[in-house]
């Protein structure tokens, strides 16, 4: 398939890090004054839900360009997971890739989940889905994108990276939260 400059623009924007861990220095300057106006000054928490939002509104534009594309949710989650598949490649177990999954949902301020089991063969947990809030507070969609097509995606884009390196992903949405299940596939 043929991606837009768009569609390659949007995929950086929210392109999914894969377990590898990236660091990065920050500069601390002062907010300039000028002539008795200041910039406003953010949390970081402001800051990190600011970035959780944008990267949500950037998922649902590429939804809809694929969406235009004739795709449903669960095929455009499956592009995404094919394109970010091999960052994912040094995923070992189940442990690793919802280590790896969960630290990327800690992007979003409030994120909590609760693991049952964690063995190399299989882990369990639920998780809450503290993004809920970008949806209420648009008044149940984003740019077009409802909430259902945004969980389609994503369970799709879960389960296509887990297949990527030989595990099983089952999702379970219920109520504020959500049950993974992932086991290895041999």
């Amino acid at each position: 398939m043929k991606l837009s400059l768009t569609s390659a623009f949007i995929l950086i924007v929210i392109s999914a890090c894969g377990p590898q861990e990236q660091l990065v220095q920050e500069d601390e300057e002062a907010v300039s004054v000028t002539e008795g106006y200041q910039l406003p000054v953010f949390t970081d928490q402001e800051r990190w839900m600011r970035t959780a939002y944008i990267g949500t509104v950037s998922a649902a534009l590429y939804l809809d360009e694929l969406k235009k594309q004739g795709l449903s949710p669960a095929e455009s989650g499956q592009v995404q997971a094919d394109i970010f598949s091999p960052g994912w490649s040094s995923v070992q177990n189940a442990m690793d890739l919802f280590s790896a999954m969960y630290r990327n949902w800690s992007m979003v301020p409030g994120n909590v989940c609760e693991v049952s089991e964690a063995t190399e063969e299989t882990v369990k947990a639920t998780c809450n889905r503290p993004y809920l809030a970008f949806f209420e507070q648009s008044g149940g969609d984003i740019y077009g994108m409802s909430l259902a097509e945004y969980e389609e995606s994503n369970i799709s884009f879960n389960s296509g990276i887990a297949a990527s390196v030989g595990m099983n992903w089952h999702q379970e949405l219920e109520g504020d939260d959500f049950h993974i299940t992932i086991t290895r596939t041999q």
